[in-house]
């Protein structure tokens, strides 16, 4: 269904200067059914109104920024609040209507659902 698409070469998890933000790669699971992708996020500690997804010609996109409260207590010589965000991006096959996408965000999970094309589903195939 999908291609992930890398970008970069660092790990994505350490600021590069002050101010920075991190930028993290969740945890994802694409399962295929006969009518659809469904797509699984985990982002946890960002609120839904912080995530982004869109699809730009054949490639979904999704982003959440989240906001972590460090103190001396642990154990980072920090204090205060470090940003940090959530970045993923997929390559979508021909076989995705990207017309009709569904998404919900429940318990720190991004479940994304893209319907197939009428064109590319299972028919049966009646005998006469």
């Amino acid at each position: 269904m999908t291609q992930e698409i890398e970008k970069g070469k660092s790990s994505g998890t350490e600021p590069a200067n002050e101010g920075a933000v991190r930028v993290l790669r969740p945890a994802v699971d694409i399962q295929e059914l006969a009518d659809s992708y469904v797509v699984r996020l985990d982002i946890p500690g960002a609120e839904k109104e912080s995530i982004v997804a869109h699809i730009d010609q054949s490639t979904l996109k999704v982003s959440a920024k989240v906001q972590e409260r460090l103190t001396r207590e642990t154990g980072i010589a920090y204090d205060g609040l470090l940003s940090a965000e959530y970045r993923r991006e997929f390559s979508l096959a021909n076989d995705v209507e990207t017309q009709t996408v569904d998404a919900a965000y429940e318990l720190g999970v991004l479940k994304i659902t893209l319907k197939k094309k009428q064109q590319f589903l299972p028919k049966e195939i009646k005998i006469v």
